[in-house]
């Protein structure tokens, strides 16, 4: 028979042993990651997802639908990963409409997911997508940090194409900086890693902004050729988005030629198809180029409706740079009017905003028409003001005209602030001969005076 203290010792250390199981059981449950969805339930979330992506330059509203799908199942399922990728192309789409403030609340939501799971990959492109909402807004210092850590992260896991990505996104500041050179430099880099890893239809990015730059120097032929190419192979991969920023810039290319009924053909293509995919920073962009051939036509009222109907979108979107680039472009339709003051009112407002956000090619833009629309005035103290601002600019910027270009409206420009110039020196030099005639009629007074005493 066994004692009944001994009995109680014994069933006290069967409790103790219980409670220290059990403690052990649920910490054990605490340590454990998120736990692992269903392989099927996983299936469909990633099924769900990479369809959204297919549809995401096609038709938007289809690819929100199967990304909101995509984020109950990997919520329901418990599937971390697939909640972050959902989350991403949620926060993509609402970045293509616009929606910058909704974008980045998802950008940050996936990053939180992603965290969970210290996966890299999705924290960096998170990353770069908050660095593009911060590029429109031309928050470039926000910017380029965002793209900048994305880009280490994707150095140290060697991801080729979040690398590529990252040039890219870095390339795009610098070519808003004015610094053309540099970006060149990084969207060549990001080609070589697409041509390495034979991936043609991410490269057409590329092209889209090798073309821009060119137009920028005035290699006009060269700029078409890659933006021709750009149509091409979006068309080829059914690439609405990219379709249309071929096309737009085409535009761009041809308006530049002084060719105006081509490139209207062009930018109403890119309207319609921007139209259908609900791309509002991309249909500001195009309306402002169809008002600028309304403007070259002489039709100076529906160029300026356009470019109100821009400047509605853009100040909806809080898209500075564009509201900057609108503004100038409103103050030259009023010059064209010979409102001269009431453009310079235009381009003061353009210029704030330039000079807030650190846009130098469009404080040079600014700059050049300040003296033009000074110089019109007869105002020669603040054209000469502006004039030596944007030479000093410049300068800084080493931006090189190109003399080849057979760009009319080029030519046009620069005669004309060679016009003005003249006008500032001869201005100048009636200044000196003045104020040494006004001396030695001063000295000739006293000489006089002195005499008659």
């Amino acid at each position: 028979m066994i004692h009944k203290k001994t009995t109680s010792i014994i069933i006290l250390v069967c409790i103790i042993f219980i409670l220290l199981s059990q403690k052990a059981y649920m910490q054990g449950q605490d340590n454990k990651g998120p736990e692992e969805p269903n392989p099927d339930s996983k299936e469909l979330v990633d099924s769900l997802n990479k369809a959204c992506v297919n549809y995401y330059y096609n038709d938007r509203e289809q690819a929100f639908q199967l990304a909101t799908k995509a984020l109950e199942h990997a919520k329901e399922s418990g599937y971390i990963k697939g909640q972050g990728v959902a989350l991403n192309n949620i926060g993509n789409i609402l970045l293509f409409k616009g929606d910058y403030d909704k974008a980045l609340v998802n950008f940050l939501n996936a990053i939180s997911s992603f965290s969970l799971i210290n996966f890299n990959t999705g924290i960096a492109a998170c990353g770069n997508n908050i660095g593009v909402i911060y590029d429109y807004q031309g928050k470039y210092d926000s910017a380029l940090y965002y793209f900048q850590k994305s880009l280490d992260s994707e150095i140290q896991q060697n991801n080729k194409e979040g690398i590529a990505t990252s040039y890219i996104n870095i390339a795009s500041i610098h070519y808003f900086l004015g610094e053309y050179d540099q970006s060149l430099t990084y969207f060549n880099k990001s080609a070589d890693i697409y041509d390495e890893i034979n991936n043609e239809e991410e490269r057409v990015t590329c092209l889209v902004n090798i073309g821009a730059i060119y137009e920028k120097q005035g290699m006009l032929e060269e700029a078409i050729s890659h933006n021709k190419e750009v149509v091409r192979l979006s068309r080829k991969f059914n690439n609405k988005h990219e379709e249309s920023i071929g096309l737009n810039n085409l535009g761009s290319n041809y308006l530049q030629l002084n060719k105006l009924d081509d490139a209207l053909d062009f930018l109403n293509e890119a309207l319609v198809i921007r139209d259908q995919i609900d791309d509002k920073t991309g249909i500001s962009s195009t309306l402002k180029l169809i008002g600028h051939v309304y403007q070259k036509k002489e039709e100076y009222d529906r160029a300026i409706a356009l470019y109100f109907q821009s400047l509605k979108i853009s100040e909806e979107l809080e898209d500075q740079r564009s509201i900057a680039e609108t503004f100038t472009l409103i103050g030259e339709n009023l010059m064209e009017k010979k409102n001269f003051s009431s453009a310079i009112e235009y381009f003061e407002q353009s210029l704030a905003i330039a000079r807030d956000i650190g846009a130098r090619s469009e404080i040079l833009a600014n700059y050049q028409k300040m003296v033009l629309a000074y110089g019109s005035l007869n105002e020669f103290d603040s054209a000469s003001i502006y004039l030596d601002l944007f030479a000093i600019l410049k300068d800084s910027l080493k931006i090189q005209q190109i003399k080849k270009t057979k760009t009319g409206s080029t030519i046009e420009y620069e005669s004309e602030i060679t016009k003005q110039q003249k006008k500032l020196t001869f201005y100048r030099q009636a200044l000196i001969v003045t104020s040494i005639t006004v001396f030695f009629l001063i000295l000739l007074i006293f000489f006089i005076k002195g005499r008659n005493r």
